[in-house]
């Protein structure tokens, strides 16, 4: 498998995942927002914890099951960590529908590095394979009810809002949650 590309979005870069990343992932996983709307888990990861789920991340790639980004300013810009974007499942299915996910490190909140992301992964996965893309036909998204700021970002990220889903995860409060799902299409962009 090819390596997992760099895509550049002016001041910052979704890049793989790497070791030393650990730290600055294991700090924004401290962050109760992230933990309270993520499919991780309530639990605060100790550095070993996240060290293996970096691991993970590029076999994954490896098997072609998952592309996990690390959301980051440009190096010139000194490389600080915003936040993570991946898209999954895209191999699994004869129809080649991925579902992605995302979350943002809090001091980079509401400054448009989610909608930005999103797009821009969007793009890459949507786009043909002999263009360089994952020839992803489909890209879902989905979010608790309550979770206002991903709706918000997967508007305006091109994600057109499809269903609400009763009852279909059970979120880190332990409770289950109502979700939208949203979508995106090669002809939405």
């Amino acid at each position: 498998m090819r390596d997992l590309p760099v895509i550049t979005m002016g001041d910052a870069v979704l890049r793989a995942w790497r070791q030393d990343d650990a730290e600055a992932a294991a700090a924004a996983w401290a962050d109760p927002e992230i933990r309270r709307w993520g499919r991780y888990g309530a639990m605060v990861p100790d550095r070993g914890t996240v060290g293996r789920w970096l691991d993970w991340n590029r076999e994954q790639w490896e098997y072609g099951l998952r592309a996990g980004f690390a959301i980051c300013r440009a190096e010139e810009d000194g490389g600080e960590l915003m936040g993570s974007i991946m898209v999954r499942d895209f191999a699994r299915t004869a129809s080649a529908i991925g579902e992605t996910g995302y979350w943002i490190v809090e001091r980079w909140r509401g400054r448009g590095v989610a909608t930005r992301a999103l797009d821009a992964l969007s793009r890459w996965a949507l786009a043909a394979r002999d263009e360089g893309g994952l020839g992803v036909g489909r890209i879902e998204l989905r979010h608790s009810v309550r979770n206002a700021g991903s709706c918000r970002v997967a508007l305006k990220a091109g994600y057109r809002h499809e269903a609400t889903m009763r009852e279909s995860y059970r979120y880190a409060d332990g409770f289950w949650h109502d979700e939208h799902l949203h979508a995106r299409l090669p002809g939405d962009i």
